[in-house]
């Protein structure tokens, strides 16, 4: 699954546990989706990066002991 997918799917989620969230103007319903998924999709990289950069830090740190 790719990032757009997964935060799709926590919007989805989300919205549908708290439908009255949702704006009844459908433009604005639109607009407010389109920040949210920017918003969640922008910390949803930042994290998997900074557990990426963490993995390998500590793979080049301890790879004399655990990885070979």
């Amino acid at each position: 699954m790719d990032n757009d997918s997964i935060v799709v799917e926590y919007l989805k989620i989300y919205f549908s546990s708290h439908p009255e969230h949702v704006p009844e103007d459908t433009d604005k319903a639109f607009e407010m989706f389109q920040k949210l998924h920017k918003k969640y999709k922008k910390k949803f990289i930042t994290d998997f990066k900074q557990k990426s950069e963490k993995f390998v830090d500590r793979f080049f740190d301890d790879k004399d002991k655990k990885y070979y």
